[in-house]
């Protein structure tokens, strides 16, 4: 890697890490809650005084959009900033990435639902999340505008930089460490009321899915060039998650590491048969 690209990969880092971590911080201190989608968009909860943490939060969400704003045009002025642009508007291109975009989170998704039934979690437990179904469309629109948003930074910058120096597998697992530590402060509040060791758990649990993730998300990128391809897939990754698992990691906490065997699962399949490039050289 180059001096000028190890310089604005390490202050993008910094700047995502800054932007995001003050505003959660800050979120939690001044009592932020984590509302449920459909408690959320009621006047009720517009006019409280919930608003304001809630919006400090969310605003969190873009750090590593406005990061590798910043970084670009610092380090790469117009021909990168417009680079950047260009793979965040790519829409043209092969069905068949749209199809697997759509098609990977529920195989996934599947089989931590049969990983479960078979370590006797009920059927029951699973799809019953607070998200009605009338809600899922607006939930999924909520999701683009809010984490998939993120992905210009993480694939859009950071893979692109990753790409040109290190190995397919060397740079997911070094993506995917920096993505999963960036959400370590949520993951925290999420757990922390349950004791240090089922926190640790969860972040162990949580870190490896998140690796797990990357991987997919960097094989789908790096086939189709398209960071719109990846907000979707992000989106739609988020959605499903919530609709079939809700919160059955907190209501049976043997299913917090379940979702990162699966998606592992799926990752070792993924690249033993189909490497990056095998497709596109095949066929376009």
């Amino acid at each position: 890697m180059t001096p000028i690209n190890r310089r604005a990969l390490v202050n993008y880092v910094l700047i995502t890490y800054g932007i995001t971590w003050l505003c959660w911080i800050s979120a939690f201190l001044l009592g932020f809650d984590d509302p449920s989608f459909s408690s959320m968009i009621t006047v009720e909860y517009l006019q409280s005084d919930r608003l304001l943490p809630f919006l400090i939060f969310r605003f969190g969400v873009y750090g590593p959009l406005v990061a590798s704003l910043i970084v670009t045009q610092y380090y790469y002025k117009k021909k990168g900033r417009q680079r950047l642009v260009q793979n965040i508007f790519r829409w043209r291109v092969k069905l068949k990435w749209y199809l697997a975009a759509l098609i990977f989170p529920l195989l996934i998704l599947s089989a931590v639902v049969v990983i479960g039934i078979v370590l006797t979690i009920p059927f029951a437990a699973f799809f019953n999340s607070q998200l009605p179904f009338l809600m899922f469309f607006p939930f999924l629109i909520y999701q683009i505008l809010t984490s998939g948003l993120e992905e210009p930074g993480w694939r859009g910058f950071a893979l692109e930089l990753l790409e040109k120096a290190y190995s397919f597998e060397k740079m997911n697992w070094i993506l995917g460490t920096v993505w999963a530590i960036w959400h370590f402060p949520y993951v925290i509040y999420l757990y922390y009321s349950d004791g240090l060791l089922f926190t640790l758990f969860s972040l162990a649990g949580f870190t490896l899915s998140i690796i797990g993730q990357t991987f997919i998300i960097s094989w789908l990128y790096l086939n189709s060039r398209s960071v719109l391809l990846m907000i979707l897939f992000h989106a739609w990754l988020n959605t499903v998650t919530t609709l079939f698992l809700g919160d059955i990691t907190i209501e049976h906490p043997v299913m917090g590491t379940v979702p990162a065997l699966a998606t592992w699962g799926f990752v070792l399949l993924l690249t033993k048969y189909f490497p990056v490039g095998t497709l596109k050289n095949k066929s376009g």
